[in-house]
This record gives C-alpha cells, sequence and structure tokens, in this order.
C-alpha cells in the first residue's frame, strides 16, 4: 500500500518517513553522482506549484462567496461532500502512484499522499485551518518486483471544523483528522509537514517507481530533487543508497544510510540496511552494534508491536499476537487501533471479558467511525472466522 511514503533499501523500500529535528547535511557534503547516472534536472518535470495546484473549475466552486461565508464546520462538510458526493462514499483509493492535486481531482482516485494534497490545497482556497501530517501507523509491506515497500502514512489535520461540542463558557469545535485509509490511519495529531516535505515526499514516491521499473537516470534525478526539496527527511537518503548499491557504489551508499538513521529516530529500513552491508563487507563488530540499536529502537515502537501482533493475528498464531499488542498497549495511550486489534486478538483467543474490555476503551476514546457496536455484534459469536474486519471511518 503506498500512498504513504516509501522507503527503499536492499530489496526494501520506504515510502515517507518521519523526520526528528536534527542538523542536516549540505548539498555539498553529500555524494553525488551526476555523470554516472546521466542526471539533468530537467528530468523532474512536476514543482511545487504543480503539485498543489487545482483544477480551475474545482477552485471556482471553492470560491464561491456563499461558501467562504460558512462556519468551519460548514465549509469541512462542503469539502467532504465534493470529495465523497452528497452520499459521503469511499474516495476510490489507487495503489501504486503519487498525483499532482489536479490529476487525481479529474481522475476521482488517489493514493493516500495524492488525496492529503489534494484536500489540503481545497482547505487552503476555502481559508480553513488545516495542516499536512505523517502519522506513525504499523509497519506494512508492499512487494514489488525485486523491491519490497514500507510504507509510512500521511493525512489531513483541520483544526477547530469538526462537530460543536459543550466545554465550559460556551461551545467548542473538535478537531477533525481526514484520512484516506481508515483500516490503517491515525486519529491523532501527527508530525506536521510544510509544502516542501510533501514535495520531498512526493519525489521521492516517483523515483521509487522509477527504481522498480529500471529507469536508474530518472530514479536518480528524482531522488536529487526529493533531498534538496526536504534536507531533513531520512527516507530519500536511504533510498538513494539502494541505487548507489545496485550500482556497485558502496562506500557512498553506506555514507547515504549513516546519514539517513541520524536524521530519524524511526528510520528502521535504513538501520537494517546498514546493518545488512556492514555484514555483506564482514564487519562483524560494526554490524553487532547496529543489531543492537535495531533491537533496542523495536523495543519501544509501538507501531513495531502493532504490525508484528496484526500479523500473528493474520497467521493464526494467537497467543504470540496477544503478546505483542499487549506490548504495544503498554507503550501507547488514546491509541484506537491498539484496542481494536488487541479486542480481536483476545476475541479470537476466546478471552471475551478481555475482548469486552478493550472495546469499552476504545468506545471511550469517542474517535469519528469506529463502529464498536459492530465489533461487540461479531463478539457474540464463536471466533471462527480468520480474517481481520476492516474499520471504517468517514
Amino acid at each position: 500500500m503506498f500512498g504513504k511514503v516509501l522507503w527503499v533499501a536492499l530489496a526494501l523500500a520506504w515510502l515517507a518517513g518521519c523526520a526528528s529535528v536534527r542538523e542536516t547535511p549540505s548539498a555539498s557534503q553529500l555524494p553525488w553522482h551526476d555523470e554516472t547516472f546521466g542526471y539533468d534536472d530537467a528530468l523532474v518535470t512536476v514543482s511545487k506549484q504543480d503539485l498543489f495546484q487545482l483544477d480551475p473549475a474545482l477552485i471556482k466552486k471553492l470560491k464561491d462567496p456563499a461558501l467562504q461565508q460558512l462556519s468551519p464546520a460548514k465549509r469541512l462538510e462542503h469539502l467532504l461532500e465534493l470529495l465523497y458526493g452528497a452520499a459521503l462514499k469511499p474516495f476510490p483509493y489507487a495503489v501504486g502512484h503519487s498525483t499532482v492535486a489536479a490529476e487525481t481531482w479529474q481522475q476521482k482516485r488517489g493514493d493516500c499522499l495524492s488525496l492529503t494534497v489534494l484536500a489540503f490545497s481545497m482547505a487552503r482556497e476555502m481559508n480553513m485551518v488545516s495542516q499536512m501530517q505523517e502519522v506513525s501507523v504499523p509497519v506494512l509491506f508492499d512487494r514489488r518486483g525485486s523491491v519490497d515497500f514500507l510504507s509510512d502514512h500521511v493525512n489531513v489535520l483541520f483544526r477547530r471544523s469538526g462537530p460543536l461540542k459543550r466545554v465550559e463558557g460556551g461551545l467548542q469545535a473538535d478537531d477533525m483528522v481526514l484520512d484516506f485509509e481508515p483500516q490503517i490511519g491515525s486519529n491523532r495529531d501527527g508530525h506536521a509537514l510544510s509544502d516542501n516535505a510533501i514535495l520531498s515526499r512526493y519525489y521521492n514516491n516517483i523515483a521509487a517507481e522509477h527504481l522498480v521499473s529500471g529507469r536508474q537516470t530518472l530514479a536518480y534525478s528524482y531522488f536529487k530533487a526529493a533531498i534538496l526539496a526536504d534536507p531533513g527527511f531520512s527516507s530519500s537518503y536511504g533510498n538513494m543508497a539502494l541505487l548507489y548499491q545496485r550500482a556497485g557504489l558502496q562506500a557512498d551508499a553506506e555514507q547515504l544510510l549513516r546519514v539517513a538513521v541520524v536524521l530519524s529516530d524511526e528510520a528502521l529500513v535504513p538501520l537494517s540496511s546498514l546493518h545488512r552491508l556492514l555484514l555483506a563487507q564482514g564487519r562483524k563488530e560494526e554490524a553487532e552494534h547496529y543489531a543492537r540499536l535495531l533491537q533496542s529502537r523495536r523495543e519501544i515502537d509501538p507501531s513495531y508491536w502493532v504490525g508484528l501482533g496484526v500479523k500473528y493475528l493474520q497467521d493464526g498464531k494467537i497467543r504470540e499476537s496477544v503478546n505483542a499488542l499487549e506490548k504495544a498497549q503498554g507503550l501507547t495511550n488514546g491509541f484506537d487501533e491498539v484496542h481494536r486489534y488487541l479486542a480481536l486478538a483476545y476475541w479470537r483467543a476466546g478471552e471475551l471479558v478481555h475482548a469486552n474490555e478493550q472495546l469499552d476503551l476504545l468506545a471511550s476514546l469517542h474517535r469519528g467511525g469506529v463502529d464498536v457496536a459492530s465489533l461487540r455484534n461479531k463478539f457474540s459469536a464463536p471466533p471462527h472466522v480468520p480474517s481481520i474486519p476492516q474499520n471504517t471511518k468517514e
């Protein structure tokens, strides 16, 4: 699944990682190989303006003076109707290709990065307070050819645009998250992303597509554009490192992987890639250091444990799933997905009391769209179906 952002590494790629605030290297410090890959910046044909530019007919609708005078909640309601139609049917999700806002609107489908860009651009035309954000979700791999893609996730947060609630002194509107992949998405505040950060993730995704198709010149050009657009985005360095490894540029690939590791505590893919690279070169002591670091980061990453728990659940390893998800619960607070999957795991284990306790916790979070009643109904029957029911949001 990728409409997120792509990480790539050895036979592993990663889609948009969430970088911490770290000192970023200057472009002059990086090992570029323009001549090796036939680089030409003109090959990158999408500018930041192109990425966010809306279809003219859509802009005309959004600039309607009557619409501009509506409350934030009513404007958000109108935005949702434009995206989903009056019946609020899900916007068709397209896996494997990121598109600019105008193309996403015209095609009426897109991946989560494309749809996030479209929704944010629409909100901006409507003078709504919103932010694009990256959120932590369970690890998800998607194999394409000889490359595995690891997806991170982006969505849009609308400030004070949701339903009104009574608070001391009057009424207040809640924040609302618009997520195009509700089954794995998040209702929480995430890591805010600037226009340049999203542009970098778009370039990174396009580069990854070229990498899979063997178009090395285009892959290099777009990975370089991604790094230049947002030098703090660790995924692009790790993905460029894969391209370098395939070209036999092992020392420079190692340098880029080390940059990626320094830039983000959450970037497990470049850490794993660096570990393998050192092992392949017989540098066992150095490799062991990164193996310990990799394990320590996994130990405190709730998304790792949720992803592991979900995989065990899918494989029918119920007790292992319960253990992993209980580990995730001990590391988190207010995570819908932890309680949802743990409820399912307990139910499959025949622990109905614990399953309903998790549903009570899930209901107490008051997250929009979580179908607790449907799960309670399911739990009234014996756990004979091995599949994991999908949660619905918008």
